[in-house]
């Protein structure tokens, strides 16, 4: 890959600017604004101004070992021409693929990858979103390669052709997603004139040349109208001061040109005059049972410190007692329910409810729509409650007073979506902010919430079609629900049984204590082991570095009865899965209050964690117990989660091949996993009597490890252990099984050929490191790292192989290890096999010292980042438990190991290993052309054969 020098450090680049700036101009930040920042926020804020118009957020963090940028402008799949579907997500594509300052089409990945950093790209309905991170010494560079993309991109012909190919691969990816193919058929039953019923993905057609209309010209002229700087929106966050970055920024954006663009207001309808109510019957690819109900309402976005749609979908999508979901779940018709905003455009919006359905709820589908139209009456009547507002408000403004630090490219892409929405001052607060409560607004849109003004959406297999979607050809019916239907559902008068429905009760998790614990004197930071029994070791430390009063409780139980078959695995998977079921009611107000919880099925038995703000931790861990000690499961709720788990199981034939790839090779590596028709199978013979005597000869055989982690102080330490002993029996536990993962010799290629429903040829190609030392995770990661971005840019984009192309580290309970993985519409597994050994054997004719420092670099920064949050943190120091990383140094190994290879070291052990002796696994599906790659040593048909042949590494 081609190296461009540019002959000095990134230091160099900005003092130059500086004096251009000085020169050119004396921009000044907005006087008027005064952001509103949380108190829990230490980082240095200036909102300004361009000259071009172009708003801007400098974020100022010293201590960021990654800096990142992101420029959203507001133009989207919703924009495209007439019959140019497609069009604004393909312009997304090309922006990447080189500019007049920087042509070379492989520049930019290649430049941020090598200094540590990624970079990636949305195109929605409004809006096209570009970021990026980077090792913060190289933002300067960076940012001036991604500023070009809106000054002077090439759209270079030759890769306006080629990319082409990558958007029709991308379509044909969705071809089974249900996700993908609801929105096709949502789009048919739009009214056709309003923008948003247009194909947005794109593909080979939509975006071929025509007549007097190249796709180039219409490349062009789409960005010329819509990449105006004055519907852009950029935020940049770096180690330098303000000033510094406004030094660094002015001069580089200011050049985008200001076309005074002003996007339009839709304001045709989103559904055509006549057409509601309407009901769609989708019949999708997977088992999936689902009811959507829609109702088309004005934009709330202006409001956002009113959000009345926020307010109502707290209300319809609550989960605690009263709750339409409570009622549903009684009757047997519904797994789970979510509500609120949904598709929002200028000039409306939606507010949806989404269920999944039982077996009987599809056959009783009226009588979920009936309570649902119940319940939103049973809303209007009550009228709105200011409590309940101010209720969710402070909730809100807890968590933005201790809102604490997120990963600086998502934080930066949020916040540069959110700034064409809210007032510049409150560019930070506006997600949280809800002080302005209008009972006459929120009555308006509960008016909305009528049976006549809804679109119904039945996703289930047995549902009767006449139609077939133009792109994604999904079979569906139209049609418009008859007025005594409506009227029906209208009458709340009419609804039988016993209803529960009703308004939440306050709250009582909400926290009042958010006092801030002081540390022990003696605290040193890490956990350390303050309690232990023969069931049971119990770790404690005390936060002193994050200020939030928030903190995790961790609890694994460990048992000798996880893992050893598919009938263990899936009991106590189903097992959890009715221990969140039953507590669901009581914990959901404890998440609306910031509190979490999982209970979940682990390699060697069953994990708890609660986390959170740490005030009523305690409350919500007691009741988990007491659900544990008791359970007293309903027999219903049993066989409608059983049947849930099933279909979810049975519903991996419609996720994307290349997942399905994946998890057969995560289940070749590791023993004790199994694969989806092992679990159905076991499944399908299990009785709730089953899991009950499952589930007392689990907690008879458990043990304990606990950490207590963050603003605790010591006592809590004791009500935890009181729990947990509460649970186990108090004499020594038995002996627990090793986890073990696949170990392949040296030498040997093993294919592993796997049968995926589709026309993709897919190859996840994995290369086992020759250990598990430092040495050998450090060498895999660097080959990684190293691999990653060439390997895209030449499989990818230069040969056209597919969209999902990666390489990257692929270790395995710390078995180190490295996975390509290619999913080709248009090349067999033989061709794309070739490809990936093509490219291995010239990553050593492609890579020099110089590039090999900055892989290594970039490396060891991602190895150190500094953790960002508490829970960041807890996860570290619980992972290194489980680990047996007692002294919490496992990173540091890391990186001294990594940086202890010279370029040939590593070359030498990358030749020897990845290339010579190759401890090697193919898992392959051949797609159409029914071919596998040749040279495998050993051909299998499952994973289970794949294991019972080869030794095994013993782990932790």
């Amino acid at each position: 890959m081609p190296e461009l020098n540019y002959g000095r450090g990134p230091k160099t680049l900005l003092s130059l600017l500086l004096v251009s700036v000085l020169v050119a101009c004396t921009n000044q930040p907005d006087p008027e604004v005064a952001l509103v920042q949380s108190p829990n926020d230490d980082l240095q804020y200036r909102y300004l101004t361009l000259p071009n118009q172009l708003p801007v957020l400098l974020i100022s963090d010293p201590d960021t070992r990654k800096a990142a940028a992101s420029l959203d402008v507001m133009v989207g799949s919703g924009d495209n021409p007439p019959g140019r579907g497609g069009l604004a997500h393909f312009l997304e594509h090309m922006l990447f693929l080189g500019t007049d300052k920087y042509p070379d089409a492989a520049e930019y990945e290649q430049y941020i990858t090598e200094h540590g950093g990624n970079r990636n790209a949305y195109t929605s309905f409004e809006n096209t979103n570009y970021f990026f991170d980077i090792n913060a010494d190289f933002l300067p560079e960076a940012l001036d390669r991604f500023a070009q993309f809106f000054i002077a991109p090439r759209f270079d012909a030759e890769y306006v052709d080629r990319e082409k190919n990558a958007v029709q691969a991308e379509y044909q990816l969705g071809l089974k997603s249900d996700g993908r193919r609801g929105l096709d058929v949502l789009q048919q039953s739009m009214n056709s004139a309003h923008p948003f019923s247009q194909f947005s993905v794109g593909s080979l057609e939509s975006l071929a040349d025509r007549p007097g209309a190249s796709i180039r010209d219409d490349l062009l002229a789409f960005y010329d109208k819509h990449y105006s700087a004055n519907v852009m929106r950029l935020v940049v966050l770096g180690a330098e001061s303000l000033d510094e970055l406004e030094q660094l920024v002015v001069p580089m954006f200011s050049p985008i040109p200001n076309r005074n663009h002003q996007p339009e207001t839709f304001s045709e309808p989103l559904f055509a005059e006549g057409s509601l109510p309407m009901l769609l019957q989708v019949e999708p690819q997977a088992t999936l049972r689902q009811l959507q109900v829609n109702f088309p309402v004005q934009d709330y976005r202006p409001r956002y410190r009113a959000k009345p749609l926020a307010y109502l979908g707290n209300l319809v999508g609550h989960e605690g007692e009263g709750s339409l979901l409570s009622q549903l779940k009684r009757e047997g018709l519904v797994e789970s329910l979510a509500a609120g905003s949904g598709l929002a455009w200028r000039g409306g919006a939606l507010f949806s409810v989404s269920l999944t359905l039982t077996e009987l709820g599809v056959e009783k589908q009226d009588r979920v729509l009936e309570l649902l139209f119940a319940y939103t009456r049973m809303l209007q009547e009550e009228g709105p409650q200011q409590w309940l507002y101010d209720e969710q408000a402070r909730l809100a403004q807890i968590n933005f007073r201790f809102r604490e630090e997120a990963e600086p490219i998502g934080y930066v892409s949020r916040l540069s979506s959110g700034m064409h929405h809210y007032a510049a001052e409150d560019t930070l607060q506006g997600p949280y902010v809800m002080d302005d409560f209008d009972a006459q607004m929120i009555t308006d849109l509960l008016v909305q919430l009528r049976p006549d003004n809804a679109q119904i959406i039945l996703n289930d297999q047995s549902v009767k079609t006449d139609k077939v979607s133009p792109y994604y050809d999904v079979p569906y019916s139209q049609s418009v629900i008859a007025a005594q239907k409506v009227a029906q559902w209208q009458n709340v008068d009419s609804v039988e049984g016993e209803l529960t429905l009703a308004l939440p009760a306050p709250n009582q998790f909400i926290a009042e204590d958010l006092a801030l614990i002081n540390p022990a004197p003696d605290n040193a930071g890490a956990p350390s082991v303050v309690a232990r029994g023969d069931r049971d070791v119990v770790w404690f430390g005390q936060d002193d570095e994050f200020g939030v009063p928030r903190g995790a409780t961790y609890i694994n139980f460990r048992s000798p009865l996880v893992g050893a078959d598919a009938d263990q695995t899936a009991t106590a998977v189903l097992y959890t899965s009715l221990i969140n079921d039953k507590v669901n009611e009581f914990s959901y107000p404890a998440l609306l209050a910031g509190l979490s919880f999982r209970i979940y099925k682990h390699a060697q038995g069953i994990s708890l964690r609660v986390g959170g703000y740490n005030d009523k931790q305690q409350v919500l861990l007691d009741e988990l117990i007491a659900v544990i000690q008791q359970p007293e499961f309903d027999a219903m709720r049993f066989e409608n989660i059983r049947r849930n788990m099933i279909r979810g199981l049975e519903n991996t034939v419609a996720q994307r091949p290349s997942s399905q790839v994946v998890a057969d090779l995560r289940e070749s590596l590791l023993y004790g996993e199994f694969g989806e028709q092992a679990l159905i199978d076991a499944l399908e013979s299990l009785a709730l009597e089953d899991v009950n005597t499952y589930a007392s000869a689990f907690w008879e055989s458990a043990t304990a490890e606990v950490m207590v982690y963050g603003n605790y102080p010591p006592s809590a330490v004791d009500d935890v252990v009181g729990s947990v002993r509460s649970l186990i029996p108090s004499e020594p536990g038995p002996d627990m099984p090793d986890l073990r993962v696949l170990k392949l010799g040296a030498n040997e290629l093993a294919q592993y050929r796997v049968s995926v429903p589709h026309d993709d040829s897919v190859v996840a190609w994995y290369l086992q490191a020759d250990g598990v030392s430092w040495r050998d995770r450090a060498a895999a990661s660097l080959t990684a790292q190293v691999m990653k971005s060439g390997f895209f840019q030449q499989l990818r984009t230069e040969q056209q192989l597919g969209y999902v192309v990666s390489a990257s580290s692929f270790s395995q309970l710390d078995v180190p290890g490295i996975l390509m993985l290619v999913q080709s519409p248009n090349a067999s597994a033989p061709q794309v096999a070739q490809a990936m050994q093509v490219f291995m054997d010239a990553v050593e004719s492609e890579l020099d010292e110089a590039q090999f420092q900055r892989h290594q670099a970039a490396l060891r920064n991602q190895i150190l980042r500094p953790h960002k949050n508490l829970l960041e943190r807890a996860e570290f120091y619980w992972q290194s438990i489980a680990r047996k990383q007692f002294d919490f140094d496992g990173r540091e190994q890391l990186a001294d190991a990594v940086s202890a290879f010279s370029l040939q070291e590593w070359l030498d052990y990358y030749n020897r290993v990845f290339l010579e002796q190759r401890h090697s696994l193919q898992v392959v599906s051949p797609g159409k052309w029914d071919e596998f790659p040749a040279g495998a040593d050993s051909q299998y048909e499952s994973a289970e054969e794949l294991k019972s042949g080869h030794a095994a590494y013993t782990v932790y």
